[in-house]
């Protein structure tokens, strides 16, 4: 019985001095934390300006909630919940102030439904809670907007990329086909150009490589 006593003593002695002199090491894994650190800056907002000569395919926007202008020719009547305002073919110049909804774009037409407590037609005030509605042919519209994801290709124009007041980056489109707007924030201008200014993740093509601002 003690002979197993001293056997055990033993074996725990030789356990403890085995784990002393051969160093133990974990099995390493890819850094979690670099990973994430790697795949956010790669989708970092960037601040810049994009000019193009056209919204070639229709494009979706959320309008913020500021002073929202547009002036053109209307497509169709002018519907203020079941008001109708019978402007169709004629000038049109639209404000609306504190505005919430979207608006859709395809070249020069314009589709608009939001709310506004206070609408501006023509120089003709309209306190409302009701939607408004109305499509338009713009010669100019400025506007504070939203969009999740935007995509603009085959187009004519150039992305800036601005740090510090000044130009750091130029593409210019073409020789590059497309750029996507992740998230974008920031002014919408559309007229004889249109303008896109302000922030978003920015992904860019040329010769069908996709590239990242």
């Amino acid at each position: 019985m003690r002979w197993k006593i001293f056997l055990l003593v033993f074996l725990l002695a030789l356990l403890a001095g085995l784990l002393y002199f051969i160093p133990f090491k974990l099995p390493t894994f890819p850094s979690i934390t670099g990973l994430f650190s790697r795949i956010l800056t790669s989708q970092k907002p960037v601040y810049f300006q994009l000019f193009l000569d056209a919204i070639r395919t229709e494009q979706s926007f959320q309008l913020l909630n500021a002073t929202f202008s547009i002036n053109g020719t209307c497509i169709t009547p002018i519907t203020i919940g079941k008001v109708s305002i019978q402007t169709t073919s004629l000038p049109c110049k639209i404000e609306m102030y504190s505005p919430n909804g979207i608006i859709k774009i395809n070249r020069k037409n314009v589709f608009v439904e939001a709310t506004s407590p206070l609408l501006r037609i023509n120089g003709i005030d309209y306190v409302t809670s009701d939607k408004i509605s109305f499509q338009l042919n713009v010669n100019l519209l400025t506007a504070s907007v939203f969009a999740q994801n935007l995509n603009f290709n085959n187009f004519k124009g150039k992305f800036e990329k601005l740090s510090d007041g000044s130009v750091s980056t130029t593409i210019n489109f073409p020789p590059c086909e497309g750029i996507e707007l992740l998230d974008f924030s920031g002014i919408l201008i559309v007229g004889e150009q249109i303008v896109l200014l302000g922030n978003a993740r920015v992904s860019y093509w040329c010769e069908n490589v996709k590239n990242k601002v």
